[in-house]
């Protein structure tokens, strides 16, 4: 059965990689750079497909067993998001679990720190699946912009727990590039979130021509496009969404937009399933385009209140709006919303009337449910803006209202700061327009009641001042006191001054003691963590070694580790970890690693881009495989051959009970 080859407004899978086209370059990148760091970064414009470019780009790069991705968005916080995730991936362990992760590794990290609940949950979790586990954290914008200060710290710890406890992680982080600058914060505690990061461009003609083309010619595919006519085809297309602006890109949200109108135009098939033959002239007949996006959401919003319009006869297009409005911020971005916070956002629209709305958004593919935190939100970003901007001055201020108060509510209370007079006077007015809760209601009078307390106590102020002004006129040999009092402070700071100097000589002898315990601490940090035989090492001893770490050729530094695995216990598997151990500042030197398999084993070669990186193998002692050949290629174009023997280490390592 035919396919229809686009998405719409829905992000692309990696079920879909056959029919996603025009991002070869950027997966490529992306592909390279996940080998490069623990931490990247993905940012673009609205509706470049950054969500696409991972789950169905990036994830299409990699076979099953290498490949276990776990998609987070903040939902109501992104913290209780991520425990969910973990939870339902299977991060809590069981009895024979637990016993398991304590037999197979340490609890603590390579700092000897104990192992935060987040790095624990991932253990379990990779121990389950023995593949790596990729964090995406999508959309994370909306942790600044609807997430509090606590939320946002919390989360900064958590990933530093990550980052320390060298589990098998990788956390890819996507953002809309207009909010970089909210990085800088996590950038002081995290350096490697920025190190990495890939923008993702909007759609040249080049690549609409290889969407629109590499559509059409997929075998499986419900469209064509008149033989000939290929690329003229696609460049019309183009020029209809670019219109008149002088651009060299166009927004990919309207190019879906536009194909989809445009399969319709020709077949008329809501369901999508009809062929559909793109030609020139078809194209031609859209006509002029505009804003893609802003018509749609007319087409649509005028659509659904002339459906409903003959059971509730005083729906109009304005209170249709005025239903989607929620689910977009102020600045534009989508905002999960449950059916309950839509109705005390709504609190004087029948409730029958605004389920039938919503349920007629999804119907049109504007909204969709998100399950996994039992909310509403919009299609796709490119959506909220549009909507944003249909928003009423009225409008505008209760939003601005609301996050006002919930910002200073979200804080613990001691760190508040009390609204001004100015801004009660600013709220006053709507607080009967939407529902607070009993914390915000109870703030808002604190707020007023500390106001009347300023302006009691400076009209009292105001009256001793009177009051001490009145006794001075009538002391006037206070005039005399203060002269004398000058002469004396002259010579009281002449002394200050000159104590402070002493002190700051102290401080700088003191500073320069600092920075040489500190040389050493990190010596001992550098060394710590690198196994027992350095605990009581010399720091002479650790400056010779640290020495011949980075001078001596990289040929004598590398050395094959391995971790059998206690599954091996009472049968006749031999399961283990391997990986290869390398100084981390000489890493750099490596290209690649090459780690050739024996007949048997169903993966002949294995390509790591980080010689460190563990992966596990499953040798169940079937014929004869003495020896595997690993082959490190060097960036300087010379290759390091080692050869690493099951049967030498199997006979040093022997599994327990074996």
């Amino acid at each position: 059965m035919k396919k229809y080859p686009f998405k719409f407004l829905d992000s692309y899978d990696r079920e879909d990689r056959v029919v996603f086209f025009g991002r070869d370059e950027e997966i490529n990148t992306l592909y390279e750079m996940v080998f490069q760091s623990p931490v990247v970064l993905v940012y673009g414009a609205s509706g470049t497909g950054k969500t696409s470019l991972i789950n169905c780009g990036l994830a299409g790069k990699f076979q099953p067993h290498d490949w276990l991705d776990l998609m987070i968005r903040r939902g109501n916080n992104i913290n209780s998001s991520l425990k969910t995730i973990l939870k339902n991936a299977g991060g809590e362990a069981d009895e024979e679990g637990a016993q398991w992760v304590d037999d197979w590794d340490s609890v603590t990290d390579k700092n000897g720190e104990e192992l935060t609940p987040t790095s624990k949950a991932l253990k379990a979790i990779y121990q389950k699946s023995f593949r790596p586990i990729y964090l995406i954290f999508d959309q994370f914008e909306e942790l600044f912009i609807l997430g509090s200060k606590s939320e946002q710290q919390e989360f900064l710890e958590t990933i530093k727990g990550i980052l320390h406890s060298y589990q098998p992680v990788k956390m890819i982080f996507s953002i809309r590039e207009e909010y970089l600058g909210y990085l800088v914060e996590f950038e002081r505690e995290i350096p490697q979130l920025l190190q990495k990061k890939l923008r993702v461009e909007p759609m040249n003609l080049d690549k609409v021509k290889q969407v629109i083309i590499g559509a059409a010619a997929f075998e499986g595919s419900n469209i064509s496009i008149k033989t000939g006519e290929e690329d003229a085809v696609a460049e019309a297309i183009f020029q209809k969404i670019k219109g008149g602006k002088k651009s060299l890109t166009i927004q990919l949200p309207f190019l879906q937009v536009f194909l989809d109108k445009l399969y319709l135009n020709i077949s008329g098939d809501q369901k999508r399933e009809k062929p559909a033959e793109f030609t020139l002239a078809k194209v031609n007949e859209m006509g002029e385009i505009g804003d893609i996006l802003s018509n749609f959401l007319e087409e649509q919003v005028a659509s659904i209140s002339n459906g409903l319009k003959g059971k509730y006869p005083k729906l109009n297009v304005e209170t249709t709006w005025k239903i989607l409005s929620p689910f977009a911020t102020l600045e534009g971005t989508k905002e999960p919303i449950s059916k309950k916070e839509l109705f005390d956002r709504l609190p004087d629209f029948d409730k029958k009337l605004v389920e039938e709305v919503l349920l007629a958004f999804i119907n049109s593919r504007m909204l969709r449910y998100n399950e996994s935190i039992d909310s509403f939100e919009i299609a796709h970003d490119s959506l909220a803006k549009p909507i944003a901007e249909k928003r009423s001055v009225e409008e505008k201020a209760l939003l601005e209202i609301k996050r006002l108060i919930k910002s200073q509510v979200s804080i613990k209370e001691e760190a508040r700061e009390y609204f001004s007079e100015k801004q009660l006077v600013f709220i006053e007015p709507y607080l009967e327009k939407f529902k607070q809760t009993k914390e915000e209601t109870d703030w808002i009078k604190k707020s007023e009641q500390y106001i009347r307390e300023q302006k009691e106590l400076a009209a009292k102020n105001k009256l001793l001042e009177m009051n001490k002004k009145k006794r001075e006129r009538r002391v006037w040999i206070g005039v005399i006191a203060g002269i004398m009092l000058v002469s004396i402070s002259f010579f009281v700071i002449r002394e200050i001054n000159n104590r402070r100097s002493q002190i700051a000589d102290l401080e700088r002898d003191l500073a320069r003691q600092k920075d040489l315990d500190r040389t050493e601490e990190l010596l001992r940090l550098v060394m710590k963590g690198r196994g027992r035989n350095y605990e009581n090492v010399s720091d002479s001893a650790l400056m010779d070694i640290l020495y011949k770490e980075r001078t001596y050729p990289l040929d004598s530094l590398i050395s094959i580790e391995a971790s059998v695995s206690p599954s091996n216990k009472g049968g006749n598997n031999r399961n283990f970890t391997m990986w290869l151990d390398v100084p981390s500042f000489r890493k750099e030197e490596i290209k690649e690693v090459h780690y050739h398999f024996c007949p048997g084993f169903i993966d002949r070669l294995r390509i790591s881009k980080d010689p460190s990186s563990q992966f596990s193998i499953g040798y169940l002692g079937y014929g004869y495989c003495p020896v595997m050949k690993i082959e490190i290629l060097l960036n300087a174009g010379d290759t390091i051959t080692r050869n690493f023997s099951y049967e030498e280490y199997f006979k040093a390592n022997p599994p327990e009970g074996s």
